[in-house]
């Protein structure tokens, strides 16, 4: 009996060890940075040419129009996916919270073993893919030299229950406001085609 405990017990401390990691806080850009790379500056005075490429640009890339306001200059969009998001800290509460019942479980032989069914069913939860919502704003705005600054703001949020599943109707438990270039570079440079094309 002793000897099954131990082995419970190296075997509970080694799926700790696994799962117990944190994720590193990310490093945020300081408001100016992150604004130069949300904004772009386009080589026409016709707004309204550029509202109609935004509209263009985000419809390409699923995205659906939620508000469309060319006298303010404003466009928000919307699309939803699914995506694998995992939640490090809640793994390793859930690990530790299966480790302790499996341990108690193991010294009322067996007796309480239906508790370790809620914290396996959250793990499991946690690891299957995630509703993800991403909302777009766009600002579209004539400057004084006769261009158009157009500023692209991308930011995700994670749809998750409290069980750590995923529906269309959870709360968004997690928002990540979006700092790769590439994806802002890969918006803009789409954008630019489209200002082409619409004036061709």
């Amino acid at each position: 009996m002793k000897k099954g405990i131990t082995i419970l017990l190296a075997l509970t401390f080694i799926s700790l060890s696994c799962n117990c990691v944190f994720a590193r806080g990310k490093k945020l850009l300081s408001e100016f940075p992150q604004r130069e790379i949300e904004t772009q500056i386009v080589d026409t005075s016709d707004t309204q040419k550029v509202m109609l490429a935004v509209a263009t640009t985000l419809q390409d890339s699923d995205y659906i129009i939620q508000e469309f306001e060319p006298e303010l200059g404003y466009i928000r969009a919307q699309k939803q996916f699914k995506k694998k998001h995992v939640n490090k800290k809640r793994v390793a509460g859930e690990s530790l919270k299966l480790a302790a019942l499996s341990t108690y479980a193991v010294f009322t032989y067996g007796s309480t073993a239906y508790h370790v069914a809620d914290p396996t069913r959250r793990l499991s939860n946690e690891f299957h893919d995630k509703t993800i919502v991403v909302d777009t704003n766009v600002s579209v705005i004539p400057t004084e030299d006769n261009k158009t600054k157009v500023r692209f703001v991308f930011v995700q949020k994670v749809l998750q229950n409290a069980d750590g599943y995923s529906f269309v109707k959870s709360t968004p438990t997690k928002i990540l406001r979006t700092y790769e270039p590439e994806i802002y570079n890969e918006f803009f440079t789409q954008l630019n085609k489209n200002i082409f094309y619409e004036g061709t």
